[in-house]
């Protein structure tokens, strides 16, 4: 007997703090102040608490649909969020090593287009250099050929010149020798001599006109004859030389011509082939300036969708944590009424009494 009336005490106590508890609980809780307040609605309408009872049940497993409802979509949402950030670091770890191995790329490009750049100006200097040798050597070959002209000018106008003494001494030693003239009269010859030095720039003057003079002062004939003979072999002699040197010259022009025209060609050859060099060299300088542009282009391009997909990840990502973040507030707070729904219908159900008595109490304080 002492031991039930221990076991009843016990259990006496214990539900009366399990209802303690339960009665902080709810009113703790603005859910639970509802609840308390709904129980309250239905005590004093003095409805049969099985209906009271039913309505904290259906209430209770709404409550619950709504969590499970709740959790299927937080695994959708949260397979989703897996799905499309795994997806999104995918890419996004693609165009790092993308970006990473077009920079590489762009590093070995700058240095081979530099080098074409600096291959294209050499032969492009190689060029100006051969043209240039081309305009010096025809300024070169121009002013020989005027000096050529010059001379060759010189040497007709001499040998002309000459021709006219040697036909007038001619003259006036075959006058002499017909007993026509003396060789006193070499002041005749002298002004033919004058007269053509003038015209002509006669070169030799001086030495003739000696000549002459010496031929006058003879006062042998033989002697005076022997050394007008002497001196029109001397005249041939010099007309002889002018019509060689003259030779020597068109010669020597026409070398100086055949040298130039072999220096030419040489020239143009090596220019020619420089040409083409110079096409090609620009020809791989313009494909690697290409490759190297479209190259930086697409980098740029990998570049701007990297930003733009870690932004994206970034953005999903808040997001997804936000969703959770509603999904956990959202079911620890279900969780919370599921806890209050289970104590109000506990209360309802074994301490309905008591509770009345509280409830009307409260009811009378307000």
């Amino acid at each position: 007997m002492k031991l039930l009336l221990f076991v009843l005490f016990v259990y006496t106590y214990a539900t009366s703090a399990q209802y303690r508890q339960a009665m902080e609980d709810l009113n703790d809780d603005n859910f639970g102040q509802t609840l308390l307040e709904t129980i309250q609605m239905h005590i004093q309408s003095d409805e049969p608490v099985g209906n009271l009872v039913n309505m904290l049940q259906n209430l209770q497993s709404q409550v619950e649909k709504v969590q499970t409802k709740s959790e299927e979509q937080h695994k959708r949402i949260s397979t989703n969020c897996y799905i499309n950030l795994g997806q999104l670091n995918d890419q996004i770890d693609n165009y790092k090593i993308k970006s990473v191995t077009l920079k590489s790329y762009i590093e070995t490009l700058n240095p081979n287009v530099k080098q074409s750049v600096a291959m294209v100006e050499r032969k492009q200097k190689e060029i100006d250099d051969y043209k240039q040798e081309l305009k010096q050597a025809a300024q070169k070959r121009e002013k020989e050929h005027e000096t050529y002209n010059n001379i060759l000018d010189n040497l007709e106008q001499a040998l002309f010149g000459f021709h006219q003494i040697k036909q007038a001494f001619n003259q006036f030693i075959d006058s002499v020798q017909k007993g026509q003239r003396k060789f006193e009269s070499f002041v005749e010859m002298k002004q033919i001599l004058k007269q053509v030095k003038h015209t002509y720039k006669l070169e030799g003057y001086k030495h003739i006109v000696q000549l002459l003079q010496s031929l006058s002062k003879q006062t042998s004939e033989e002697e005076a004859l022997k050394l007008a003979i002497q001196l029109s072999a001397i005249l041939k002699q010099i007309e002889s030389y002018i019509q060689t040197e003259r030779t020597r010259e068109d010669q020597a022009d026409l070398s100086r011509e055949t040298a130039y025209n072999d220096y030419k060609a040489q020239i143009a050859d090596l220019l020619n082939e420089a040409s083409k060099s110079l096409t090609e060299m620009t020809g791989i300088l313009d494909s690697q300036s290409n490759e190297l542009k479209q190259s930086e282009n697409e980098k740029k391009e990998v570049d701007v969708r990297l930003q733009n997909k870690m932004k994206e990840f970034d953005n999903i990502q808040a997001e997804c944590s936000i969703l959770d973040q509603e999904y956990q507030q959202s079911t620890k707070q279900r969780n919370q009424q599921t806890k209050l729904l289970e104590q109000a219908i506990l209360l309802t159900t074994t301490s309905l009494g008591q509770l009345k008595n509280d409830l009307l109490k409260h009811a009378e304080v307000y």
